[in-house]
């Protein structure tokens, strides 16, 4: 079977275009330097999104007259928008697309 070296090369092509694999040369880490940054990066981006949701809120309930609801509402909102940042950011790249 000598085609299992075959293989084992166009699997490893395969995998690094569509972003499963660093790309032959590359150094594989994550975007934005190092590890202290990436998790920086993330803590930043599910904070700042949760605040901006509840302060939307705070803001819509104060004029609107309907507290808790648009406040509840909002922090459920700031609450996804922050893991769905920090899963992009987490998420491999595609290559060549």
């Amino acid at each position: 079977m000598t085609e299992s070296g075959g293989f084992e090369d166009r699997l490893r092509q395969a995998r690094s275009r569509r972003g499963m694999d660093p790309a032959p040369g590359s150094t594989g880490s994550l975007p934005g330097g190092g590890t202290w940054g990436v998790g920086f990066r993330a803590g930043v981006e599910v904070v700042s999104a949760l605040v901006v949701g509840v302060a939307v809120g705070w803001f819509l309930d104060r004029w609107l007259g309907t507290w808790p609801w648009l406040f509840l509402l909002f922090f459920v909102f700031g609450s996804v928008a922050g893991v769905l940042n920090v899963y992009r950011l987490f998420k491999p790249r595609s290559v060549g697309k």
